[in-house]
């Protein structure tokens, strides 16, 4: 399979991975922290950043036109709590 070397920085995974990055960054800062990580604090990101490596690999996907098949208990894009708000970077 022939792979691209250089994928422009203008496409939506490019951006999606830079959002990725600095949730996984924020992360590690909490879960390192002397204090001890507060469920507060994790789940959220936890969540963020499950739904952005989720939208990732969909583009991945559509971008490389490469099918994918999801496990039947992976949560889908649209599976959102409608009581919580989207956090965007």
């Amino acid at each position: 399979m022939n792979l691209p070397t250089h994928i422009p920085a203008s496409k939506a995974s490019t951006k999606l991975l830079k959002d990725l990055s600095l949730v996984r960054k924020r992360l590690q800062v909490i879960e390192d922290s002397t204090i001890s990580p507060t469920v507060d604090k994790l789940i959220p990101l936890r969540k963020i950043d499950q739904e952005l490596s989720l939208r990732l690999f969909h583009f991945l996907s559509a971008e490389m036109n490469i099918p994918i098949s999801l496990p039947e208990n992976m949560p889908k894009e649209d599976d959102e709590d409608e009581d919580q708000e989207e956090v965007f970077f």
